[in-house]
């Protein structure tokens, strides 16, 4: 019996580390990275349609969207920083042509 992930299989980071081995995520578009190896602490690389992103908590939902592409949700209780009204006006303007 081969084992299947089926599309819209959804679940946090760690359900997914939990249930899976890790040969068989990385067949899928999860990578594992080893942090010893790496300038910042990213532990999961997830294939998305944007490319790889980085899985920082295991609280992030992942859905698997097929052909092993991903959708990662970063968890709600991630809160890096919070933007100034000046930084939010800032962020909001076009870029301007040098």
């Amino acid at each position: 019996m081969a084992i299947e992930l089926k599309i819209g299989t959804r679940g946090t980071r760690e359900e997914f580390e939990d249930t899976y081995t890790r040969s068989f995520l990385e067949d899928h578009g999860l990578l594992k990275f080893d942090p010893r190896n790496f300038a910042v602490n990213c532990v999961w690389g997830v294939h998305t349609k944007l490319g790889y992103m980085c899985s920082f908590s295991y609280d992030d939902i992942l859905t698997y969207m097929g052909d092993g592409i991903w959708d990662l949700r970063v968890s709600g209780n991630t809160n890096l920083t919070r933007l100034t009204d000046a930084e939010k006006k800032v962020l909001s303007e076009p870029d301007k042509e040098f």
